[in-house]
C-alpha cells in the first residue's frame, strides 16, 4: 500500500487552514463563479451560474449549487446566489438559483447546512443559521440569523422564521415563526423558547425571562396584539429590546402565526 503523501493531498489542502483555493480535480466550476480566499471545493461538486462564495467557506463532497429554480417555468439557471464567510456546506447539498432573472437566493456569514439540505429559490438565510440533516426549504423562505431547523423539518413558501427560532426535528411549518420561539409538530405549534440559543448567545437571565413573559402572552394566554402591547406598558417590558422585536415581528408577519402549543395540542 502506498501511503506517501503529496502537496496537493486532499485531506491535506482540504482541511487545513491557508490562503489558497482548493477545487478538488472531481468537481465542476462555471466560468461565472467568483471564490474567495480560502474557498475548499470537495470532491464531485457543481457550481454554476452567477455565484459568489466569500472567503473561507468549505463545501464538502457532492454539494450542487446553482442549479434551475424547481418551477415549471424556469428551465436555466437565473439570477444570483450569494454564499458568505465561513460557511459549511456539507455533502448533497442543493441551493438553487432564483426564478427571477434579478432575484437572489443568499446565504448570510457562518452558517452551516449539513447533508442532504435543500435550499429552495430566493431563499435568505442571515448569518449563523443552521440547517440540520435534510431540512426542506420551500421557495422565498427567510431565515433570520441564528434559526435552527433540526432534522427533516421543512417551511412552506414564503415562510419567515425569527432571529433565534427553532424547528424541531421532523416538523413542518406553513406559517410564520416568531424570535426566539422552538417549535414541534407536523402543523408546528409552540413548545417552549429556545433557551439553548439564548444561553449559547449570552442572553441575560433578565432578557430571558422577559422573552418567557412576551411569549406566555401570546401563546399560552392568547391575548391580542393589543391587549399585549396594554400589558408590556403596565409591565414596563417595552424597556427590553427583544420584547419589542418580538412584536414586531407578530405585526408585520404575512403568512400568520398559530396561536396553537404543543399542551393545546394534548388536551
Amino acid at each position: 500500500m502506498n501511503t506517501k503523501r503529496t502537496k496537493n493531498d486532499f485531506e491535506e489542502v482540504f482541511f487545513k487552514s491557508c490562503s489558497e483555493v482548493f477545487i478538488h480535480p472531481t468537481s465542476y466550476i462555471g466560468p461565472h463563479v467568483q471564490l474567495g480566499t480560502n474557498v475548499k471545493i470537495g470532491p464531485f461538486c457543481t457550481i454554476i451560474g452567477n455565484i459568489t462564495i466569500d472567503d473561507d467557506t468549505r463545501l464538502y463532497g457532492h454539494a450542487i449549487i446553482g442549479m434551475p429554480a424547481e418551477d415549471r417555468s424556469v428551465t436555466i439557471p437565473q439570477g444570483t446566489i450569494s454564499i458568505g464567510k465561513q460557511c459549511h456546506i456539507r455533502e448533497f447539498v442543493s441551493i438553487n438559483g432564483s426564478k427571477y432573472s434579478d432575484g437572489q437566493t443568499t446565504i448570510g456569514d457562518n452558517c452551516y447546512i449539513m447533508n442532504f439540505c435543500y435550499v429552495s429559490h430566493d431563499a435568505i438565510l442571515e448569518h449563523d443559521v443552521t440547517l440540520i440533516n435534510g431540512v426542506n426549504l420551500g421557495g422565498h423562505t427567510y431565515l433570520e440569523h441564528h434559526v435552527t431547523m433540526m432534522a427533516n423539518s421543512a417551511t412552506h413558501q414564503f415562510c419567515r422564521l425569527g432571529a433565534h427560532a427553532a424547528l424541531s426535528a421532523f416538523s413542518a411549518t406553513s406559517q410564520d415563526i416568531p424570535p426566539f420561539s422552538l417549535m414541534n409538530g407536523i402543523r408546528a405549534s409552540f413548545y417552549n423558547i429556545n433557551r439553548v440559543s439564548l444561553v449559547r448567545n449570552n442572553f441575560s437571565k433578565e432578557d430571558i425571562n422577559c422573552i418567557k413573559k412576551i411569549t406566555k402572552l401570546f401563546f399560552q394566554e392568547k391575548k391580542t396584539v393589543e391587549a399585549i402591547k396594554a400589558e408590556c406598558t403596565t409591565l414596563n417590558l417595552y424597556d427590553n429590546k427583544y420584547v419589542e422585536q418580538f412584536i414586531k415581528f407578530v405585526e408585520t408577519s404575512k403568512r400568520g402565526i398559530t396561536r396553537q402549543t404543543v399542551i393545546d395540542k394534548n388536551n
